[in-house]
């Protein structure tokens, strides 16, 4: 599983001081590492501005304000500090005093106001860090509100970076401003990860925390390129139908033959060998041989165990409920263990009542999860924290999915995909997604891996549409991926 460590905010204060405690390094060699860094990465952004402006907290968060104020003055590039008066650690006393020799303009920060700036203007949010808890007052608020009103000004060209994470956010609540960039520091942070507003850039600065060797509860799921997927993409000239893939097909209810024709189509156009549906309704079968006849479908009465079927003996792969309906789906029967089940749309919440297994997928978007729980959510931290305590308990996999879709397991691990793709914010991907994920299954990948090649395919296929195309368009992609990468 190629996947890397993601930290919660007391995670994330535990590496760090785990960190400083054992290599010995002092905490402001680190701050000063960060501090390069973004000033080294961000450069050119920094030279495009006139004015330059770090708000600075109270807190370590503001040390690394003060260290690039030292950095930029170094230079010779003019920046202004407004900083929070208080109590502050050695390293950022230390910071202070620099960025004030190097020739930084040090002010109070209730002295920025956005009312005072007429030219181009970046401002860099180094106000709170992850240990900030609560509500925002007083000078942090009034400034935080200030950078709301220079956003919204369409008189000057602004641009705001966030230093390791946006001040003020509170996963529970709604955002307090949106940064259009982030510069993140020493390890990737889960805040960061679920935030639910579009940042335009993202920068990551290591400064020697040996992150892999810390055990987090979280991991986030490396996107797999284009030449990792291709080797599965290409049959081997001596191959059979068989050992292309076989999978087991439930779904297509009167209406929704778009439904199980995406997946069932994306399964094979990936290159599955052979698979077999079943149908409660005729209308379906015809269509469904309309558009290819080679296609195998029977029609399945919703009161017959489906699982009696004679293709179940050698399908590698079952999946159910694509374009199945609430009338249709009151599957009731135990589910085979022998081999991997995806359970999607109408199947989902009739098979969440049963017994699963360790060889079950589940991939609820937010509001089937929400029928599964019985809860509303007005937060994805808030459905995560129970879905992930629901598979645990059911010993079954669970693919949340939302803006960022997150795969739960029966060991309680949580393993997150970054994607934000408005691409795919579309009707129909979730059918896609299903047969993508049935395809890799087939290929004998497990159920984590099949989950991480799926997304990053599907993301592969997106960026090869222009605009925002439909989940049939993004499908036909795959023929163009097969030739060409």
């Amino acid at each position: 599983m190629k996947s890397e460590n993601l930290f919660s905010d007391q995670e994330s204060q535990d590496l760090d001081k785990i960190s400083i405690s054992e290599s010995g390094i002092r905490a402001e060699i680190l701050m000063g590492f960060a501090a390069l860094s973004i000033f080294q990465t961000w450069y050119s952004q920094f030279l495009e501005y006139k004015q330059i402006v770090i708000l600075s907290g109270s807190g370590n968060n503001g040390g690394d304000g003060f260290a690039l104020a030292h950095f930029l003055s170094a230079e010779k590039i003019k920046c202004k500090v407004f900083f929070k008066e208080g109590t502050h650690s050695e390293e950022t006393i230390f910071y202070k005093n620099l960025a004030e020799t190097s020739g930084a303009e040090l002010l109070p920060l209730e002295k920025f106001k956005a009312s005072d700036f007429s030219e181009q203007i970046l401002v860099v949010d180094a106000l709170l860090g992850t240990g900030f808890r609560g509500k925002l007052t007083g000078v942090v608020e009034n400034a935080i509100s200030e950078i709301r009103k220079l956003q919204s000004r369409s008189d000057i060209r602004k641009f705001v970076i966030s230093i390791d994470c946006i001040s003020g956010y509170d996963p529970e609540a709604k955002a307090p401003f949106v940064p259009d960039a982030i510069a993140e520091i020493g390890m990737p942070k889960l805040r960061n990860l679920i935030f639910p507003e579009k940042i335009s850039k993202k920068t990551f600065h290591p400064i020697g925390f040996k992150r892999e060797e810390f055990s987090t509860e979280a991991k986030v799921l490396l996107p797999a390129k284009i030449e990792e997927i291709q080797p599965y993409l290409h049959r081997d000239p001596s191959s059979h139908k068989y050992g292309n893939g076989s999978a087991f097909f439930l779904g297509g209810s009167q209406g929704m033959t778009g439904a199980i024709l995406s997946s069932v189509l994306t399964f094979h156009e990936l290159g599955g060998g052979i698979s077999t549906i079943l149908s409660p309704s005729e209308k379906t079968i015809q269509k469904v041989l309309k558009k290819d006849p080679s296609l195998m479908i029977e029609n399945w009465n919703p009161k017959e165990n489906p699982f009696h079927s004679n293709f179940l003996k050698k399908a590698k792969v079952i999946v159910l409920g694509p374009g199945l309906s609430r009338e249709d789906s009151a599957i009731q029967w135990s589910l085979p263990q022998r081999i991997p089940i995806v359970v999607d749309a109408g199947a989902i919440l009739p098979i969440s009542k049963l017994e699963l297994g360790k060889n079950t997928l589940l991939t609820p978007h937010i509001g089937e999860w929400s029928q599964i729980s019985g809860k509303t959510y007005s937060s994805l931290p808030q459905a995560w924290e129970d879905a992930k305590v629901w598979a645990k308990e059911k010993s079954c996999y669970l693919l949340l999915k939302s803006y960022v879709s997150i795969l739960c397991t029966p060991e309680a691990k949580s393993y997150f995909w970054r994607g934000q793709d408005p691409k795919l914010a579309v009707m129909g991907t979730g059918d896609v997604l299903a047969g993508m994920i049935a395809f890799f299954l087939a290929k004998g990948e497990n159920i984590a891996d099949s989950v991480r090649l799926s997304h990053s395919l599907l993301s592969i296929l997106a960026a090869n549409r222009e605009g925002y195309p439909t989940a049939g368009k993004i499908r036909k992609s795959i023929r163009k991926v097969i030739a060409h990468g």
